[in-house]
């Protein structure tokens, strides 16, 4: 790879691994937008998350686990990102190219998620029971027998050193595959989509192993009494659905606000999406129902009381909005055919997809913190902060860079793309 593609100071390469090629872009690929593309989403996210640090000394208990939700969200949405793209390299399937870029500007994330994530450490105590020492005396009142059994796997040094791998392994392979895809730019190597498709190979496994321990640690942990086995599969159904729902969004803000990637990306790419984003809502709902249903056939008291928690009280509300807003909703908008070639229609579809996303981990999470449901100013600043963020970093990626992988041999395929 040339030097002008590899340099770039510590900073930016928290944002941008590689140097500007958008010199090279050709001009149907151009980002025609300027600085306020990035700069008024980051402002915004810098200024919400200002004021949730006030909240902070007001309450840092809903601090934390409003931050732990938000960043949640954040996460799992690059994570949905990486594993669409690994697919996608391995079936080498034609019709995503030209999304392939807002994509791989989707995943470069996790350096920026890792420092953004680095304030969880100070609320390690309020966030994780399991992090309380005088559970484990068998001289105090507080003993617990279940947590003492698991203290081998749930300490704090230990969940810090999964947290630096898994993060560790997120950013090999998407560095990867970012910098190998931004090189095809610059350098048409016949060989680069055989080396996409090593490292998606190789990649693949690692990020399914990781990410299920992830989803474990980082949020099932919150509740360490119970356990699910399918918990990771759901963690990354959200995931998925998320990451669809952006790109599928930005692809659209793309052509409706600068002009550019117009005729590019059509309403056959559109309707894919839609199909992607219709698939996993039915593979998300069928995820939660079997994990319910299950524990609800089998009626183990320390299996159903995490269950019985979100269906009583004002949670008994959280949950079915889920069902008929994150499922039933979506899933008879999206069926008939023409919505997922309607661009207005899948825009707003993505941003509400996005918005059921994060309720979801806030039904997850919260119910440990609150008896009754409801939110918290902290749950819409946080999220929203950290969301503006993210979004600033993804747009300046954008920006830097062609909007399409130009010089991929299945473009012009792509391009042609019909939906049969």
């Amino acid at each position: 790879m040339p030097d002008s593609i590899n340099r770039s100071s510590f900073l930016k390469w928290l944002v941008d691994p590689v140097q500007p090629t958008s010199d090279v872009a050709k001009r149907a690929y151009r980002f025609v937008g300027d600085r306020r593309a990035w700069l008024v989403p980051m402002a915004l996210g810098i200024a919400l998350l200002t004021i949730s640090l006030l909240g902070l000394w007001e309450s840092p208990d809903d601090f934390f686990f409003a931050y732990l939700v938000g960043w949640s969200f954040l996460l799992t949405t690059a994570l949905g990102g990486l594993f669409f793209l690994v697919f996608n390299h391995l079936t080498r399937a034609n019709w995503s190219v030209v999304v392939n870029r807002i994509n791989e500007a989707l995943v470069w994330a996790f350096p920026l998620l890792f420092l953004l994530g680095l304030p969880l450490l100070f609320g390690m105590h309020d966030l994780y029971h399991w992090t309380h020492a005088e559970l484990y005396d068998p001289n105090s009142p507080q003993y617990d027998e279940i947590l003492a059994g698991k203290r081998a796997y749930l300490n704090t040094p230990f969940w810090s050193v999964r947290m630096v791998v898994y993060f560790a392994v997120w950013t090999v392979i998407s560095y990867r595959l970012y910098t190998l895809s931004l090189r095809q730019d610059v350098d048409a190597d016949p060989e680069i989509p055989a080396a996409l498709r090593s490292t998606s190979a190789w990649g693949l496994p690692l990020l399914a192993v990781t990410t299920a321990f992830a989803s474990y640690d980082i949020l099932m942990s919150t509740d360490p009494h119970w356990f699910s086995t399918i918990f990771g599969i759901y963690f990354f159904s959200g995931g998925i659905l998320g990451a669809v729902a952006t790109i599928a969004l930005v692809s659209l803000l793309l052509r409706r606000t600068g002009g550019v990637l117009e005729g590019v990306i059509t309403p056959e790419h559109d309707h894919d999406l839609g199909k992607y984003l219709f698939g996993f809502v039915v593979f998300w709902a069928y995820i939660a129902f079997s994990q319910y249903m299950l524990y609800w056939y089998g009626g183990i008291p320390e299996e159903t009381v995490w269950f019985q928690h979100r269906l009583q009280g004002g949670w008994a509300w959280h949950s079915a909005a889920l069902v008929i807003f994150h499922f039933l909703l979506p899933f008879l908008i999206l069926l008939p055919q023409a919505t997922k070639r309607t661009g207005t229609v899948m825009a707003v579809l993505s941003v509400w997809l996005l918005g059921m996303h994060w309720f979801d981990l806030h039904w997850v999470v919260l119910p440990v913190l609150r008896e009754g449901g409801g939110f918290h100013w902290l749950d819409f600043t946080c999220w929203l902060g950290l969301t503006g963020i993210f979004a600033g970093g993804l747009m300046y990626r954008l920006g830097r860079h062609p909007l399409v992988p130009q010089n991929h041999p299945s473009l012009r395929d792509s391009l042609q793309f019909e939906n049969m």
